[in-house]
């Protein structure tokens, strides 16, 4: 296979098996090991400034939003995780004192903790991975905010039973992490679908011996819409 390396026969096999959890997940470490040791090769290079060494740092924080050595957007996943936990804590004490209802509820999470966790999710290049850790913690609050669908605990048998993610999140007003995301990248793909530097970045080729990482316009992208929304709107200004 040429996106995990996994050895597959006969041929026919090979369109099934792309599209199984063994290959996505061999296809994401695979990217992860190359991705390790063109790091390893830049942390060699030693940069000079007026015959000084400039120093040189793995993370740095660029309005807001941490800029990893690496081009990998999982520590600033992890570091709006630990914000938007803070956050919630403090919220949901608030929400808990003034017995909010769910829909109430769900409508200040959005406003207040959603705008803290997808900080700067516009560009994130996110892996399923990171994508779960996401969802875990939009559905885990979740749980918290409703009233009828919150997991429950057998007394007799002390199993836990947990409601559909699409029960709980109707009942407090909310949609998917995922659907939050792509809204974002969708808003920020109206004001570059017509600029230059997009279409040299969709032409550029990728530089020899480089990983096969995905960039950002190769995600989920609706560049038609993107394209209809700008036309509109030139329309009104007119």
């Amino acid at each position: 296979c040429d996106s995990c390396g996994v050895q597959t026969s006969p041929l026919a096999l090979v369109a099934r098996h792309t599209q199984s959890q063994l290959c996505i997940t061999g296809t994401e470490r695979r990217v992860q090991r190359e991705a390790a040791v063109d790091c390893a090769i830049s942390l060699s290079q030693v940069f000079t400034a007026y015959g000084e060494e400039l120093e040189r740092v793995e993370v740095f924080k660029y309005l807001g939003r941490l800029l990893a050595y690496d081009d990998n957007d999982m520590r600033t996943v992890r570091s709006n995780l630990s914000k938007a936990r803070k956050s919630w804590m403090r919220l949901s004490r608030l929400l808990r004192s003034e017995n909010a209802s769910p829909r109430v509820s769900g409508m200040f999470y959005k406003a207040v903790v959603m705008a803290v966790l997808l900080f700067g999710s516009e560009t994130w290049n996110l892996t399923p991975t990171a994508m779960k850790c996401l969802e875990g913690f939009h559905i885990r609050s979740a749980y918290r905010m409703a009233r009828f669908n919150k997991p429950r605990r057998n007394a007799l048998t002390k199993v836990w039973t947990y409601p559909s993610s699409k029960d709980v999140l109707e009942e407090v007003g909310l949609f998917s992490i995922e659907h939050y995301v792509q809204v974002r990248r969708q808003t920020i793909a109206n004001y570059i679908v017509d600029r230059p530097i997009l279409a040299f970045c969709r032409e550029g080729e990728r530089l020899r011996g480089s990983s096969p990482r995905q960039f950002w316009w190769e995600q989920p992208v609706d560049w038609d819409l993107a394209r209809d929304s700008v036309a509109e709107s030139d329309q009104d200004d007119a």
